[in-house]
């Protein structure tokens, strides 16, 4: 296998001026696709119908964020990744203000749709970039600080759903989030003229754009494109499967409040933040290998704990853990990831964007029958021990890769 050998930059040499602009739009992308959550029972109350009818709006701009990053990532690669960036949080914002003037409940399922469209060239296209400008030696801890702008927007999303509701209704959300989206992409579209980091482009795939889309395929027929896409599905199928219903187990297990229960959860982000501010001293320090077994026992740690927890302070402490060992884990897969198909990293983060997405579909499906029959325990103890047997197989699977 191919590896990048580039020297590693002094420190100021990362262009973190650069990446910071970019990161405000992935920022963005992450507050979009979960601002929407708090504000179901004000949606449903609006429109007279009920929470579960009023999900629909989280539904269609999920399921059009996680397909049509296949779309997105090749056309990155074929007209520029920072553009796509930046037209994309532009249109994705106007139609979510958009959203804030809609008279039913089906016109905002229908413009979350077209937001989902168009966010989706924001966050892959963004990692893809990363990959292009970032030498191997620094990219996974790059990669790692990157991180942080995705968990505090997906945090601070669900947190701004539920201030500016209730401060001032449900249209506000709309318009406040739409906002920092077309501030976001017209601040990059401005930086594409004059800063010459986020105006380098990557070369254009051959072919065209059928060429681009090509790629798609190209990047799962490499033996380490293959491992990745299969164990990051697999990852999400048994991470986020099993903590999608964590709410609900606090609710039934701690009669406590949904307040309560988002701030426990939104723990989560803060084990990824602590993880993503210690990268670069933990990559340093100890080999990838070292770091995949101890992410593994702190996966087995942190759902055993969820699963036997009799108070919530020890709740807390095994979100924030597993919080940290998903970053950890994730993070390596996404630096792996740019390493797919260097000639179309557009493509390539794409498809593991969507294998990840999938894999939560699953994940998700699976999870909800086993906790509807046989509660959150069982579903708890089964990714404490399914979480480390794919880390510790897909070690020995890199390893093997990496020795062909």
């Amino acid at each position: 296998m191919t590896q990048d050998t580039a020297t590693p930059p002094p420190e100021d040499a990362i262009p973190w001026r650069s990446l910071m602009i970019l990161g405000s739009a992935s920022f963005a992308s992450s507050a979009a696709l979960r601002f929407c959550d708090p504000l179901l029972p004000k949606l449903a109350n609006a429109f007279s119908t009920t929470p579960g009818a009023a999900a629909i709006v989280v539904t269609t701009y999920s399921v059009a964020y996680g397909g049509f990053q296949l779309v997105t990532g090749p056309l990155g690669d074929r007209y520029g990744k920072v553009r796509l960036v930046s037209l994309g949080a532009i249109l994705c914002g106007l139609f979510t203000i958009a959203c804030a003037f809609a008279v039913t409940l089906d016109q905002i399922a229908v413009l979350r749709l077209l937001a989902g469209l168009t966010g989706a060239a924001i966050i892959p296209n963004c990692l893809a970039f990363i990959g292009d400008t970032i030498p191997a030696s620094q990219r996974q801890a790059v990669l790692a600080r990157y991180m942080i702008f995705m968990s505090a927007g997906a945090v601070s999303g669900q947190a701004i759903g539920g201030i500016i509701a209730d401060a001032f209704g449900w249209h506000a959300v709309f318009l406040m989030v739409g906002a920092f989206l077309v501030v976001a992409g017209t601040v990059l579209t401005l930086q594409l003229r004059t800063n010459p980091v986020l105006s380098k482009r990557a070369a254009t795939p051959q072919g065209g754009l059928a060429g681009s889309f090509r790629q798609i395929a190209t990047s799962g027929r490499t033996p380490l494109g293959r491992l990745v896409l299969v164990t990051v599905f697999m990852e999400a199928s048994f991470y986020i499967g099993a903590f999608t219903f964590l709410g609900a187990y606090l609710r039934a297990e701690f009669a406590i409040s949904y307040t309560a229960i988002g701030a426990l959860t939104a723990l989560s982000a803060l084990g990824a933040v602590l993880y993503s501010s210690a990268a670069p001293s933990l990559l340093t320090r100890y080999s990838q290998a070292t770091l995949f077994l101890g992410a593994a026992l702190a996966f087995s740690a942190s759902f055993l704990l969820l699963a036997v927890a009799p108070v919530l302070a020890l709740v807390a402490l095994a979100i924030v853990i597993g919080g940290a060992s998903f970053a950890l884990f994730h993070n390596a897969l996404q630096n792996l990831a740019t390493q797919m198909n260097p000639e179309a990293r557009g493509a390539s983060i794409a498809t593991f964007a969507f294998c990840f997405f999938a894999g939560q579909t699953a994940g998700v499906f699976v999870s909800s029958f086993v906790y509807d029959h046989w509660g959150a325990v069982p579903l708890f103890a089964a990714s404490a021990i399914l979480m480390p047997l794919l880390i510790v197989w897909f070690r020995g699977r890199l390893a093997a890769v990496r020795a062909a």
